[in-house]
């Protein structure tokens, strides 16, 4: 029979953390309102949210013209150091260039502090003036593996498209990431 269902955050990550080091078999049983995990050692029951999964395809834009590849380790730790400087909201401005490549950017107008951080990179494209969440940013970097990120862009209003350089095999990763207002 095939299936499937949204299961809520927490159980989730209990579920990741409770059966990581459990050897054998884990059974799952389902039924109308709940799935429950069953190991020799434990067990784990929870309630579905309701409702359907929505159609995520339909927010991944398929036009993203502008590409940018730059050092995802460099860009990670240029980040950190940019952000301390970032509002409580934490918006980084990210201004791409094909001549000057990258600049990072935060201000904090409270206490009349900035940082810039100029990265190369390869961009084709306009120059493109984006924002994003710091956090966000440096969530989507830690968990894309490789050397190089690509970040494909098409206006500052739009979401940019975040993926490994090269792509692992049997593997096709693609992480989306909503832009805030400069």
């Amino acid at each position: 029979i095939e299936t499937s269902f949204i299961l809520p955050q927490k159980p989730a990550s209990i579920l990741c953390s409770v059966f990581a080091g459990t050897e054998g078999d884990i059974k799952v049983t389902l039924d109308s309102k709940s799935a429950t995990f069953t190991s020799a050692e434990y067990t784990l029951c929870c309630r579905f949210i309701n409702g359907r999964y929505p159609n995520y395809n339909s927010v991944i834009p398929n036009q993203n013209p502008y590409k940018a590849v730059v050092d995802r380790l460099q860009m990670l730790n240029a980040l950190r150091r940019v952000s301390v400087f970032a509002t409580a909201g934490g918006q980084i401005k990210l201004q791409l260039s094909p001549d000057n490549g990258m600049l990072l950017s935060s201000q904090d107008v409270d206490f009349t502090s900035s940082a810039e951080e100029r990265l190369s990179c390869s961009y084709d494209g306009s120059e493109l003036l984006i924002s994003f969440n710091v956090q966000n940013m440096i969530d989507v970097l830690n968990n894309i593996e490789g050397d190089d990120v690509l970040i494909t862009l098409l206006d500052p209003t739009r979401a940019a498209l975040f993926f490994p350089a090269e792509q692992k095999a049997d593997e096709e990763l693609l992480v989306l990431l909503m832009p805030m207002m400069v």
